[in-house]
Protein backbone atom coordinates (compact mmCIF):
# COMPACT_ATOMS: atom_id res chain seq x y z
CA UNK A 1 0.00 0.00 0.00
CA UNK A 2 0.97 3.93 -0.79
CA UNK A 3 2.44 5.33 2.01
CA UNK A 4 1.31 8.90 2.86
CA UNK A 5 2.32 11.71 0.24
CA UNK A 6 1.62 14.68 2.84
CA UNK A 7 4.28 15.65 5.28
CA UNK A 8 4.03 16.14 8.84
CA UNK A 9 4.99 19.32 8.76
CA UNK A 10 2.71 20.42 5.61
CA UNK A 11 -0.26 18.86 7.89
CA UNK A 12 0.63 20.36 10.48
CA UNK A 13 -0.14 23.35 8.67
CA UNK A 14 -3.24 23.16 7.31
CA UNK A 15 -6.23 25.71 8.72
CA UNK A 16 -9.36 24.33 10.96
CA UNK A 17 -11.28 27.62 10.73
CA UNK A 18 -14.17 26.71 8.79
CA UNK A 19 -14.22 28.12 5.31
CA UNK A 20 -16.65 29.02 2.55
CA UNK A 21 -14.85 26.35 0.40
CA UNK A 22 -12.18 24.08 1.20
CA UNK A 23 -10.21 21.50 -0.15
CA UNK A 24 -8.69 19.22 2.10
CA UNK A 25 -5.79 16.80 1.80
CA UNK A 26 -7.12 13.36 2.70
CA UNK A 27 -3.77 10.88 3.05
CA UNK A 28 -5.40 8.22 5.11
CA UNK A 29 -7.91 7.59 1.88
CA UNK A 30 -5.79 5.77 -0.46
CA UNK A 31 -6.66 4.59 -4.35
CA UNK A 32 -6.61 0.96 -5.89
CA UNK A 33 -6.35 0.71 -9.69
CA UNK A 34 -8.02 -2.58 -10.83
CA UNK A 35 -6.68 -4.15 -14.28
CA UNK A 36 -7.73 -7.06 -16.52
CA UNK A 37 -10.52 -7.93 -19.03
CA UNK A 38 -12.54 -9.91 -15.87
CA UNK A 39 -12.08 -6.28 -13.83
CA UNK A 40 -15.65 -5.76 -13.91
CA UNK A 41 -17.09 -9.80 -13.73
CA UNK A 42 -14.46 -9.83 -10.96
CA UNK A 43 -15.86 -6.96 -8.65
CA UNK A 44 -19.88 -7.71 -9.51
CA UNK A 45 -19.20 -11.12 -7.77
CA UNK A 46 -17.27 -9.60 -5.14
CA UNK A 47 -19.52 -6.37 -4.16
CA UNK A 48 -22.85 -5.17 -2.78
CA UNK A 49 -22.72 -2.49 -6.29
CA UNK A 50 -24.00 -3.24 -9.56
CA UNK A 51 -21.31 -2.63 -12.32
CA UNK A 52 -23.61 -3.01 -15.03
CA UNK A 53 -24.85 0.79 -14.02
CA UNK A 54 -20.97 2.01 -14.18
CA UNK A 55 -20.30 4.38 -17.20
CA UNK A 56 -17.69 7.52 -17.39
CA UNK A 57 -19.97 9.58 -15.95
CA UNK A 58 -20.82 8.48 -12.65
CA UNK A 59 -19.27 6.27 -9.84
CA UNK A 60 -20.58 3.43 -7.36
CA UNK A 61 -20.48 3.07 -3.61
CA UNK A 62 -20.53 -0.25 -2.13
CA UNK A 63 -19.21 -2.68 0.33
CA UNK A 64 -16.78 -5.74 -0.06
CA UNK A 65 -18.64 -8.70 2.27
CA UNK A 66 -17.31 -12.10 3.23
CA UNK A 67 -19.32 -14.97 3.56
CA UNK A 68 -20.99 -14.18 6.40
CA UNK A 69 -22.27 -10.33 4.97
CA UNK A 70 -19.64 -8.81 7.43
CA UNK A 71 -17.72 -6.14 5.42
CA UNK A 72 -14.03 -5.72 4.74
CA UNK A 73 -14.48 -1.89 3.07
CA UNK A 74 -16.38 0.60 2.28
CA UNK A 75 -15.38 2.43 -1.14
CA UNK A 76 -16.24 4.30 -4.19
CA UNK A 77 -15.15 3.06 -7.08
CA UNK A 78 -15.07 4.97 -10.76
CA UNK A 79 -13.80 3.86 -14.49
CA UNK A 80 -10.43 5.13 -15.80
CA UNK A 81 -10.63 3.66 -19.15
CA UNK A 82 -10.80 0.00 -19.22
CA UNK A 83 -9.37 0.63 -15.32
CA UNK A 84 -11.14 0.73 -12.32
CA UNK A 85 -10.01 2.68 -9.37
CA UNK A 86 -11.30 1.97 -5.61
CA UNK A 87 -11.41 4.57 -3.20
CA UNK A 88 -11.19 3.92 0.65
CA UNK A 89 -10.16 4.47 3.84
CA UNK A 90 -6.83 2.53 4.20
CA UNK A 91 -7.06 0.40 6.72
CA UNK A 92 -10.21 -1.09 4.86
CA UNK A 93 -8.43 -1.11 1.48
CA UNK A 94 -5.97 -3.00 2.64
CA UNK A 95 -8.37 -5.86 4.13
CA UNK A 96 -9.83 -6.19 0.80
CA UNK A 97 -6.66 -5.86 -0.97
CA UNK A 98 -5.76 -9.16 0.71
CA UNK A 99 -9.47 -11.05 -0.05
CA UNK A 100 -9.32 -9.68 -3.77
CA UNK A 101 -6.02 -11.30 -4.65
CA UNK A 102 -7.01 -14.28 -2.81
CA UNK A 103 -9.82 -14.77 -5.16
CA UNK A 104 -8.29 -12.81 -8.29
CA UNK A 105 -6.14 -15.63 -8.87
CA UNK A 106 -8.71 -17.56 -11.29
CA UNK A 107 -9.45 -14.19 -12.85
CA UNK A 108 -7.84 -11.73 -15.58
CA UNK A 109 -7.35 -9.23 -13.20
CA UNK A 110 -4.57 -7.39 -11.24
CA UNK A 111 -4.13 -4.64 -8.38
CA UNK A 112 -1.69 -2.16 -8.52
CA UNK A 113 -1.01 0.55 -6.40
CA UNK A 114 3.11 1.32 -7.22
CA UNK A 115 2.81 2.62 -10.44
CA UNK A 116 0.91 5.44 -10.64
CA UNK A 117 0.25 6.02 -6.95
CA UNK A 118 -2.80 9.14 -6.52
CA UNK A 119 -3.85 11.48 -4.12
CA UNK A 120 -6.83 11.93 -2.34
CA UNK A 121 -8.55 15.39 -1.54
CA UNK A 122 -12.30 16.55 0.01
CA UNK A 123 -13.49 19.22 -1.28
CA UNK A 124 -16.31 20.78 0.40
CA UNK A 125 -18.60 24.25 1.85
CA UNK A 126 -21.72 26.13 0.77
CA UNK A 127 -19.53 27.76 -1.81
CA UNK A 128 -18.12 24.64 -3.10
CA UNK A 129 -19.16 25.75 -7.01
CA UNK A 130 -16.92 28.73 -7.58
CA UNK A 131 -14.34 26.39 -6.21
CA UNK A 132 -15.07 23.50 -8.75
CA UNK A 133 -15.14 25.67 -11.37
CA UNK A 134 -11.91 27.21 -10.60
CA UNK A 135 -10.61 24.03 -10.95
CA UNK A 136 -11.99 23.84 -14.25
CA UNK A 137 -14.68 21.11 -13.57
CA UNK A 138 -18.11 21.03 -14.72
CA UNK A 139 -20.17 21.45 -11.31
CA UNK A 140 -21.89 17.96 -10.76
CA UNK A 141 -25.65 18.26 -10.49
CA UNK A 142 -26.33 15.10 -8.45
CA UNK A 143 -24.77 12.79 -6.15
CA UNK A 144 -23.37 9.74 -7.98
CA UNK A 145 -22.48 11.88 -10.69
CA UNK A 146 -18.93 12.50 -11.44
CA UNK A 147 -16.74 14.65 -13.65
CA UNK A 148 -13.35 14.88 -15.15
CA UNK A 149 -10.99 17.48 -15.95
CA UNK A 150 -7.79 15.81 -17.56
CA UNK A 151 -6.73 13.30 -15.16
CA UNK A 152 -8.81 14.76 -12.42
CA UNK A 153 -11.63 12.91 -11.30
CA UNK A 154 -14.63 14.98 -9.17
CA UNK A 155 -16.76 12.37 -7.15
CA UNK A 156 -20.02 14.19 -5.86
CA UNK A 157 -21.14 12.26 -2.88
CA UNK A 158 -23.25 14.52 -1.33
CA UNK A 159 -24.42 18.18 -1.90
CA UNK A 160 -21.51 20.50 -1.43
CA UNK A 161 -19.40 17.43 -0.21
CA UNK A 162 -16.78 15.96 -2.74
CA UNK A 163 -13.75 13.67 -3.02
CA UNK A 164 -11.57 14.61 -5.76
CA UNK A 165 -8.77 11.58 -7.06
CA UNK A 166 -5.73 12.61 -9.19
CA UNK A 167 -2.10 11.11 -9.75
CA UNK A 168 0.72 12.54 -7.55
CA UNK A 169 2.08 13.36 -10.42
CA UNK A 170 -0.43 16.42 -10.78
CA UNK A 171 0.42 17.74 -7.23
CA UNK A 172 3.10 20.04 -8.13
CA UNK A 173 0.35 21.88 -10.45
CA UNK A 174 -2.83 21.69 -7.73
CA UNK A 175 -0.07 23.34 -5.42
CA UNK A 176 0.70 26.53 -7.44
CA UNK A 177 -3.14 26.87 -7.51
CA UNK A 178 -3.21 29.58 -4.28
CA UNK A 179 -6.59 27.29 -3.18
CA UNK A 180 -8.22 27.31 0.19
CA UNK A 181 -6.40 24.48 1.84
CA UNK A 182 -7.91 22.67 5.28
CA UNK A 183 -6.92 20.07 7.73
CA UNK A 184 -8.24 17.05 6.72
CA UNK A 185 -10.52 17.32 9.94
CA UNK A 186 -12.86 19.89 8.64
CA UNK A 187 -13.96 17.55 5.52
CA UNK A 188 -14.06 14.48 7.94
CA UNK A 189 -17.19 16.33 9.82
CA UNK A 190 -18.96 17.07 6.72
CA UNK A 191 -18.22 13.51 5.75
CA UNK A 192 -19.92 12.09 9.42
CA UNK A 193 -22.92 15.28 9.01
CA UNK A 194 -23.98 13.57 5.94
CA UNK A 195 -24.12 10.49 7.28
CA UNK A 196 -21.46 8.63 5.44
CA UNK A 197 -18.99 6.22 7.01
CA UNK A 198 -15.89 4.28 6.16
CA UNK A 199 -14.41 1.27 8.27
CA UNK A 200 -11.33 1.67 10.59
CA UNK A 201 -9.59 -1.32 11.51
CA UNK A 202 -11.34 -1.93 14.96
CA UNK A 203 -14.46 -2.78 12.97
CA UNK A 204 -13.50 -4.01 10.03
CA UNK A 205 -15.11 -7.59 9.46
CA UNK A 206 -17.55 -6.42 12.16
CA UNK A 207 -20.76 -4.74 10.84
CA UNK A 208 -22.81 -5.56 8.04
CA UNK A 209 -23.93 -2.95 4.90
CA UNK A 210 -27.62 -2.08 6.62
CA UNK A 211 -25.35 -1.10 10.06
CA UNK A 212 -23.87 1.74 8.10
CA UNK A 213 -26.82 2.75 6.58
CA UNK A 214 -25.41 1.41 3.20
CA UNK A 215 -29.10 0.80 1.36
CA UNK A 216 -29.95 4.44 2.34
CA UNK A 217 -26.92 5.99 0.33
CA UNK A 218 -27.35 3.46 -2.74
CA UNK A 219 -24.20 1.37 -1.42
CA UNK A 220 -26.40 -1.91 -2.11
CA UNK A 221 -28.13 -3.44 -5.28
CA UNK A 222 -30.93 -6.02 -4.50
CA UNK A 223 -31.16 -6.85 -8.19
CA UNK A 224 -27.70 -6.98 -9.42
CA UNK A 225 -27.81 -10.88 -8.54
CA UNK A 226 -24.71 -12.87 -6.33
CA UNK A 227 -21.93 -11.65 -4.95
CA UNK A 228 -19.98 -12.45 -1.59
CA UNK A 229 -22.29 -12.11 1.55
CA UNK A 230 -25.53 -11.84 -0.44
CA UNK A 231 -27.70 -14.37 0.82
CA UNK A 232 -27.07 -12.32 4.56
CA UNK A 233 -27.69 -9.07 3.27
CA UNK A 234 -30.84 -10.24 1.07
CA UNK A 235 -32.09 -11.27 4.07
CA UNK A 236 -32.22 -8.64 6.04
CA UNK A 237 -33.42 -6.34 3.60
CA UNK A 238 -36.55 -9.04 2.82
CA UNK A 239 -37.05 -10.93 6.09
CA UNK A 240 -35.78 -8.19 8.90
CA UNK A 241 -33.31 -9.15 11.59
CA UNK A 242 -31.15 -6.14 11.30
CA UNK A 243 -31.52 -4.12 14.51
CA UNK A 244 -28.58 -1.23 14.20
CA UNK A 245 -27.96 1.45 12.29
CA UNK A 246 -25.92 4.16 11.98
CA UNK A 247 -26.51 7.91 13.97
CA UNK A 248 -24.66 11.25 14.13
CA UNK A 249 -23.82 12.32 17.56
CA UNK A 250 -22.11 15.98 18.95
CA UNK A 251 -20.51 17.21 22.13
CA UNK A 252 -18.29 20.01 23.32
CA UNK A 253 -15.32 18.34 24.27
CA UNK A 254 -11.05 18.43 23.32
CA UNK A 255 -12.16 14.43 23.29
CA UNK A 256 -12.26 12.43 20.12
CA UNK A 257 -12.93 8.44 21.04
CA UNK A 258 -11.54 5.77 18.88
CA UNK A 259 -13.34 3.62 16.43
CA UNK A 260 -15.27 1.17 18.44
CA UNK A 261 -14.95 3.02 21.98
CA UNK A 262 -18.24 2.16 23.83
CA UNK A 263 -22.03 4.32 23.94
CA UNK A 264 -24.19 4.07 26.36
CA UNK A 265 -28.44 4.58 27.15
CA UNK A 266 -29.51 5.93 30.54
CA UNK A 267 -32.04 3.60 31.68
CA UNK A 268 -33.64 5.17 34.66
CA UNK A 269 -30.37 6.39 37.25
CA UNK A 270 -28.14 3.07 35.42
CA UNK A 271 -26.63 3.05 32.33
CA UNK A 272 -26.12 0.28 29.81
CA UNK A 273 -24.17 -0.44 26.70
CA UNK A 274 -25.66 -0.28 23.43
CA UNK A 275 -23.41 1.35 20.93
CA UNK A 276 -19.71 2.18 19.72
CA UNK A 277 -18.39 4.86 17.95
CA UNK A 278 -17.82 4.25 13.57
CA UNK A 279 -15.96 7.66 13.16
CA UNK A 280 -15.18 10.54 15.06
CA UNK A 281 -13.73 13.98 14.12
CA UNK A 282 -12.46 16.87 16.79
CA UNK A 283 -12.56 20.61 15.37
CA UNK A 284 -11.99 23.48 17.65
CA UNK A 285 -13.63 21.30 20.81
CA UNK A 286 -16.25 20.26 19.36
CA UNK A 287 -16.83 16.37 18.94
CA UNK A 288 -18.30 15.27 15.66
CA UNK A 289 -19.30 11.23 15.47
CA UNK A 290 -20.96 8.60 13.86
CA UNK A 291 -21.83 6.02 16.16
CA UNK A 292 -23.78 2.64 15.65
CA UNK A 293 -26.98 1.96 17.97
CA UNK A 294 -29.92 0.33 17.65
CA UNK A 295 -32.57 1.72 14.92
CA UNK A 296 -35.61 2.54 17.49
CA UNK A 297 -33.30 4.82 19.42
CA UNK A 298 -35.30 8.04 19.80
CA UNK A 299 -34.52 11.59 20.20
CA UNK A 300 -35.94 11.77 23.51
CA UNK A 301 -33.30 9.18 24.57
CA UNK A 302 -29.89 9.76 26.72
CA UNK A 303 -26.72 8.82 25.15
CA UNK A 304 -23.33 8.73 26.90
CA UNK A 305 -19.55 8.49 26.06
CA UNK A 306 -18.12 5.87 28.11
CA UNK A 307 -15.16 6.53 30.02
CA UNK A 308 -13.55 7.48 33.63
CA UNK A 309 -15.52 11.02 33.10
CA UNK A 310 -18.64 10.11 30.96
CA UNK A 311 -19.65 12.33 28.31
CA UNK A 312 -23.20 13.29 27.62
CA UNK A 313 -23.98 13.60 23.53
CA UNK A 314 -26.78 15.38 21.48
CA UNK A 315 -28.60 13.49 18.89
CA UNK A 316 -29.20 14.95 14.79
CA UNK A 317 -31.33 13.97 12.37
CA UNK A 318 -29.64 11.67 9.69
CA UNK A 319 -29.62 13.47 5.98
CA UNK A 320 -31.83 10.65 4.59
CA UNK A 321 -34.59 8.56 5.46
CA UNK A 322 -33.24 4.58 6.71
CA UNK A 323 -36.56 2.87 5.15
Amino acid sequence: MQTSWLSAEQYAALSTEVQPAFLSPLPGFQVLKISGPDNRKYLQGQTTCDLNQLTADNFLRGAHCDAKGKMWSVFHLFAQGEDLLVVAFRDELQASLVQWKKFGVFSKVSFDQSEQPYAVFGLAGPESQSLIQQLDFVVPQAAGQLVRNGALSLLCLAMDHYLLVLPQTELASLQQAQLPLAAPTLWLKQHIRHGLAYLEQPLIGELVPQMLNLQAVDGISFTKGCYIGQETVARLKYRGGNKRAAYILSANTDETPVAGADIELQLDTNWRRIGQVINAVNINQQLWLLALLPNDITPADSLRLAGEQPLLLSQHALPYSLN
